[in-house]
């Protein structure tokens, strides 16, 4: 075939490089093939970071002579005495060169020896920085049919030889919006106890690349159908079966799944769940680790409800969730240290699980009261922190999610309300105030009142703060005064 999709290759990356791997490789008297997710990308008009190339044999050996010849870039050693692999990083490209896998002695046995059809194709590198050559797209899966169906599909022995492909294929098919075929995931389901045997580092690093795609909900819930969901995550199957109040039209299992695909909703058409203050959400999206904690925080918000479920003896019989909040988020740090999540990452997915109820909680306060008091918005700010835009947009999925016929009407207007009202406190009263010196600090208040250091310093200082902003206090003397009739009270 002429090069087509191919033919610009040489435009995406810089050809003095790729002349030296061609060149390195006819000098070694061997062939060098780009293959991977860069020719799969090429394949389908998406420019990869990076760059993937197989070699029969010594990679790391071609690697080193490859940069003894540009005379730039490190080499990384990657592989073992079993998976001859090396890269070469230079400034804005990383080249990987692996050996041909598990004994194969052409081109051919290494790519049916690959994950998915996809990813099982290759093409001569000599073809392609030779101008007007024919370049020949090796395929012996039918990957390239695949990508045009826009289907993930195993190679033989898939699994077995790597099981965190159980988990990759859905990877796959989020990042790339393709779907899996219906013999894969019946493969899957019957090989997915395998995943017990995967290391958590690795499952984590694969489940935050699927919650970093906009199609998180629907990898999961066909997680959900092959039994993989249910190994990975026993805990949400806590919830299966567990009915709600009449708020709720879904059990907890499934409302739990339902906000984190409204959590994509909100985050996808953001304007219409908060129409005058989308560029919030917007913000969020932009920000990867905060949507990856925020989707982890949907799926997980109400996983504590199974513990915490009562039945009042009354005969309305009423179910309640007290403390699930707290319950749930207790949950999720164990779940978090079970799959070895970052300190950071752990402590917003769970910041914001114990939060998921106040703007629920501040809501119900401003239908009462008709406005929400300035230090109301101060304690949400202070607590929520760098969570606060997420966790209103986790509150209108949470909302959205449960559809039953008791539900009170126009929550969501509330719910949107009550953000722009936040959001305007925040950006306009506290931001400018935290930015101002200080009236006191933890030494004024030791010296001045004979106080010992400890938590109750820090609370005497926050409520300075919080007096300041209400206006009660503007200098330093008057917040030595008004600590001081504090303390006197007490």
């Amino acid at each position: 075939m002429q090069k087509s999709a191919l033919d610009t290759f040489l435009s995406h990356y810089p050809e003095s490089v790729l002349q030296a791997f061609n060149d390195c490789a006819r000098l070694r008297g061997q062939d060098i093939y780009l293959v991977g997710g860069a020719l799969r990308g090429l394949l389908i008009d998406v420019v990869s970071a990076d760059l993937d190339f197989a070699v029969n044999y010594a990679a790391a050996d071609f690697v080193h002579e490859v940069r003894r010849r540009l005379g730039q870039g490190s080499v990384v050693i990657l592989g073992d005495e079993e998976n001859d692999t090396a890269r070469l990083v230079l400034e804005d490209l990383s080249l990987d060169v692996a050996g041909y896998r598990k004994g194969a002695r052409t081109i051919e046995d290494d790519l049916v020896k690959r994950d998915f059809t996809i990813n099982s194709l290759a093409v001569l590198l000599d073809n392609l920085v030779q101008p007007d050559s024919e370049v020949e797209v090796i395929d012996p899966l039918g990957g390239f049919n695949d990508l045009r169906l826009r289907v993930v599909r195993a190679c033989p022995g898939c699994f077995e030889d790597d099981p965190l492909r159980l988990l990759r294929a859905y990877r796959f098919g989020a990042q790339l919006d393709f779907m899996i075929d219906a013999d894969t995931q019946q493969q899957i389901k019957a090989k997915s106890t395998l995943i017990e045997t995967v290391a958590a580092e690795r499952i984590s690093f694969e489940l935050d690349l699927i919650m970093a795609t906009p199609r998180a909900y629907r990898s999961f819930k066909a997680m959900q159908e092959s039994g993989l969901l249910a190994l990975l995550i026993p805990e949400l199957y806590e919830g299966a079966g567990v009915d709600q109040p009449p708020f709720h039209h879904l059990d907890v299992l499934e409302h739990n799944l339902a906000t984190l695909d409204f959590t994509e909703r909100v985050i996808d058409q953001p304007a219409i769940y908060f129409p005058r203050c989308y560029d919030l959400v917007d913000g969020v999206a932009d920000d990867t680790e905060r949507l990856i904690t925020l989707k982890w925080a949907a799926l997980f918000h109400d996983i504590g409800k199974p513990a915490a479920r009562k039945v009042d003896d009354d005969q309305k019989r009423r179910i309640t969730f007290y403390n699930h909040d707290e319950q749930g988020a207790a949950q999720a740090q164990q779940i978090a240290e079970r799959w070895k999540w970052s300190k950071r990452k752990t402590r917003r997915v769970v910041s914001l699980i114990a939060m998921h109820m106040h703007p629920f909680h501040l809501n119900n306060v401003m239908q009462n009261q008709e406005a929400v008091s300035t230090r109301a918005m101060y304690k949400i700010c202070k607590r929520a922190g760098a969570n606060l835009y997420p966790l209103f947009v986790l509150a209108m999925a949470d909302s959205l999610a449960g559809q039953g016929p008791e539900k009170p009407a126009h929550i969501e207007e509330q719910l949107e309300q009550l953000f722009v009202e936040v959001a305007r406190f925040y950006e306009e009263t506290l931001v400018p105030a935290e930015a101002r010196p200080k009236l006191l600090t933890g030494h004024d208040l030791i010296d001045t009142f004979n106080l010992s250091s400890g938590p109750e310093i820090g609370r005497l200082l926050e409520a300075v703060e919080t007096a300041a902003i209400e206006g009660q206090i503007a200098t330093r003397e008057e917040a030595l005064a008004w600590v001081g009739e504090l303390l006197d009270r007490g």
